[in-house]
């Protein structure tokens, strides 16, 4: 390590990487409590899993997605929607356990039942396109002068008898969780919002922020990757949304005055470290 040099905190850590990257050392993601699904705040504040059907995905080449400021994200592939992160979240929550880059293994059975889904052949070959096209994706992250470029799951293995899986994730992933750049989603709460997507998306970008502020509604039309082209269709499917958030008590209440949304917590805490 350099010495006699005072390093900014941000350099300091990279240094750090660096070193530990060079010695073998493993890197580990944050262990998040089993109710919780740990998920780099950046994935979230941007439109990158859209709150969309699957229907009309469509392929993006090197597209510059909506994302909050400080935040941008590239991507390419087939189209991902908040199934495909319902999967990644839960792909990620197994992998926390070991050092990135290593295998983690699951059954597709026991993979769809925490997901709250069906376990016929079916659901099988949906939950195994999902993982293929987390694998086949290209994403640019850049966050806080970081970035992350790659898939979103690095490859894997199938077992066609057993349906079992060992996977691995990228260990430059870690790049995205730094400390306050990832939140802790609240699960129950979300499995509650299953087939909701536009709800699931507002759900996880709230998250991210104690005290959320007013927003535009165009503005949340955009970050939520709507494909409703009408915006008067959007206000009603936002509305309907944040009712949603409300009962399931995540939200205290919300006001949509004119073109601008402002929602309150709860307070309680799903935020990040």
């Amino acid at each position: 390590m350099l010495e006699n040099q005072k390093l900014s905190p941000f350099l300091q850590e990279m240094l750090e990487r660096v070193e530990a990257d060079a010695k073998g050392k493993p890197v580990q993601l944050p262990l998040w409590p089993e109710g919780k699904r740990g998920t780099p705040n950046s994935l979230i504040r941007s439109a990158l899993f859209a709150a969309a059907q699957g229907k009309n995905r469509g392929w993006l080449k090197e597209e510059v997605l909506a994302s909050q400021d400080g935040i941008v994200v590239k991507y390419s592939g087939e189209r991902l929607i908040q199934s495909d992160l319902d999967v990644w979240e839960c792909l990620v929550h197994l992998a926390r356990r070991h050092s990135l880059g290593h295998v983690c293994s699951f059954t597709a059975h026991g993979l769809l039942k925490a997901l709250g889904l069906n376990t016929g052949n079916k659901d099988h070959r949906w939950l195994h396109s999902v993982i293929l096209r987390l694998t086949a994706c290209a994403v640019q992250v850049t966050h806080n002068g970081r970035t992350y470029f790659g898939s979103l799951v690095q490859s894997g293995a199938k077992h066609e008898i057993t349906h079992h899986y060992t996977i691995s994730l990228n260990p430059q992933l870690i790049r995205l969780y730094g400390d306050t750049q990832w939140t802790a989603i609240d699960w129950k709460q979300r499995q509650m919002l299953r087939r909701q997507p536009l709800a699931q998306a507002l759900h996880a970008f709230y998250s991210t922020h104690s005290k959320p502020f007013t927003l535009k509604i165009n503005t949340l039309h955009q970050l939520t990757g709507s494909q409703n082209a009408q915006m008067s269709g959007y206000k009603r499917q936002l509305h309907k949304a944040l009712e949603i958030l409300v009962q399931i008590g995540f939200l205290k209440g919300f006001t949509m005055e004119g073109e601008r949304v402002m929602v309150e917590r709860v307070e309680k805490s799903y935020l990040m470290k």
